[in-house]
């Protein structure tokens, strides 16, 4: 039994961090029963890596200074600043408290995985996956609505802000330049594709929504990696592997908050742009839904057969 937790891949976090923001984005439709179904998922999911990190401690340290497998960690922390708003919605302390343990968190893995990367760099280490531990914190500001903390939200935003803008240029450069993505690095190259929207919508949850070039500009940036989704996704969606498929879940899924809250903000300005985003958003909607669903199957079906119950031997397995 302890073997199986010793297995439990990372992957399960960024799979429930990209339910959740789906999750997030039919609740905005006022469709709640999904978002119900994203967090039973989520705190399962979380509960098993947490039972894996007491079981086995070394190897899930081991993990955080691996170049791909570190980089997705802290999607523990994203999915936890979804679920805190969840919390929130019965409880503004426990909302609130896990909101702020979950950045605090975030940022304490964050600094061990690049301090292990940065002992021998090279840039060929670099994969779109070190948008997470940097970009990734933005999260916090895309769920600070309900947290009444202005102060840290914007600090949050700036900082997933800041790390958009330093990073991008050097990891082109390095897809550009340097050796193809190879193994399980490959489907990575997906989460590229997330940065823009989680600053967009982080923009949009804070006082930044004012500035209305930098949200114009986000907006460009986020429409622009969407359609560049959709020309990897045929390709990446033919891998068989779960960890080789959850990169897929959270670039689409904040995709769509982040342009779900785009329009709400063009409905305020009077826009004309607003039924053609209007139309992109459903499309965007039904992409990824099927996609997610389809990945969180596989999840559910992984979990199933790890855990299922042997009755000659009377082991789980």
């Amino acid at each position: 039994m302890k073997d199986n937790f010793k297995n439990i891949p990372i992957a399960l976090s960024a799979i429930s961090l990209g339910f959740m923001g789906l999750g997030t984005a039919f609740a905005g439709f006022n469709i709640l029963w999904v978002r119900h179904i994203a967090v039973l998922f989520s705190v399962i999911c979380l509960g098993l890596i947490f039972l894996k990190y007491v079981m086995h401690p070394k190897v899930v340290l081991e993990e955080i200074k691996h170049p791909v497998l570190g980089s997705v960690y802290p999607t523990v922390c994203m999915t936890l600043m979804v679920i805190a708003v969840y919390f929130n919605d019965f409880n503004h302390v426990i909302g609130k408290g896990t909101w702020v343990f979950a950045i605090a968190l975030h940022f304490i893995i964050s600094i061990f995985f690049f301090k292990e990367m940065f002992k021998e760099f090279k840039l060929d280490k670099m994969i779109p996956g070190w948008f997470i531990p940097s970009v990734g914190i933005g999260v916090g500001a895309v769920t600070s609505g309900p947290m009444n903390m202005p102060l840290l939200s914007d600090i949050v935003f700036y900082y997933a802000l800041a790390m958009f803008a330093i990073i991008t240029p050097i990891m082109i450069y390095r897809l550009k330049k340097h050796s193809k993505l190879q193994g399980p690095a490959k489907s990575t190259i997906m989460i590229f594709t997330a940065p823009a929207s989680v600053c967009l919508a982080g923009c949009l949850a804070t006082s930044n929504m004012e500035n209305q070039i930098l949200v114009n500009i986000l907006a460009i940036l986020t429409y622009i990696s969407i359609i560049y989704s959709y020309v990897l996704l045929p390709q990446l969606i033919r891998e068989k592997s779960l960890p080789h498929l959850a990169p897929l879940t959270f670039p689409l899924s904040i995709g769509v908050i982040a342009s779900q809250r785009y329009v709400k903000y063009l409905g305020n300005k009077n826009s004309n742009l607003q039924g053609i985003c209007e139309i992109l958003l459903y499309v965007q909607c039904v992409v990824a839904t099927l996609v997610i669903a389809y990945v969180v199957i596989k999840a559910v079906c992984l979990l199933f057969s790890k855990f299922k119950t042997v009755d000659d031997k009377g082991l789980s397995v």
